[in-house]
């Protein structure tokens, strides 16, 4: 069998488990030989919007990933300068692999919204898709955001079932068990001094306390009274 590699790509603002548990699941079925984790330096959804600095978020990603051999955190769009479009990050991979089968992991929230973008037809032609099963979209109604020339490529995937290697560019939905849980949500219980302990892995638990991110004003202002 081929060399298995996979690409998941996303902001990471920050790593949590709802990306740590599914990408294990994935690679327990797909059998990956290799995870690359790619934190986007500049995604083109999200210009304008605050955003941790790049050094921050590919070191929650190194953290929680290193107790697994597969898992590999890249600096590959550490120092980009402008958007960071998900073609371009996998045709980097599809460079550097030339013999691999290579896949791409992403949400099926991102899935959903594939039509918008930048030459996603050119990226459906590059790599497989494994699609990760979030709580708020799935089923029909996500099939049915998916651009129709794409509906044909769809193969549902058990957890832990035999996928042999593919003949052709397939979109593969991936039915774990979905964690309800975005990194939107622990910004802001964060914000609100809440504990996130359950919701990120340990080393970013201990990493975000140590650097004190995704604080508010006021918090740093009692912080430094102190």
């Amino acid at each position: 069998m081929s060399q298995r590699v996979a690409v998941y790509g996303g902001s990471f603002d920050p790593f949590h488990t709802g990306h740590l548990v599914p990408t294990v699941r994935a690679q327990e079925t797909f059998k990956f030989d290799a995870v690359h984790f790619v934190p986007a330096g500049h995604p083109p959804h999200k210009l304008g919007e605050p955003l941790t600095p790049i050094t921050h978020r590919l070191a929650m990603v190194a953290l929680a990933t290193l107790p697994y051999d597969r898992f590999f955190a890249s600096d590959d769009e550490v120092f980009a300068r402008g958007p960071s479009y998900t073609v371009e990050t996998v045709r980097r991979y599809r460079d550097r692999y030339p013999a691999a089968v290579l896949y791409f992991l992403l949400g099926s929230d991102s899935f959903s919204q594939i039509a918008s973008w930048q030459r996603w037809q050119e990226l459906v032609e590059l790599a497989h898709l494994v699609v990760l099963h979030r709580a708020h979209i799935w089923g029909p109604e996500l099939r049915a955001r998916v651009p129709e020339e794409l509906r044909s490529r769809l193969v549902e995937v058990e957890p832990f079932a035999e996928v042999p290697d593919p003949t052709r560019q397939t979109v593969y939905l991936l039915d774990h068990d979905p964690f309800p849980i975005s990194a939107t949500d622990v910004r802001q219980r964060l914000r609100r001094g809440l504990p996130i302990r359950e919701l990120v892995p340990h080393e970013v638990n201990s990493y975000i306390e140590k650097y004190r991110l995704y604080r508010s004003d006021s918090d740093e202002e009692n912080h430094a009274r102190r």
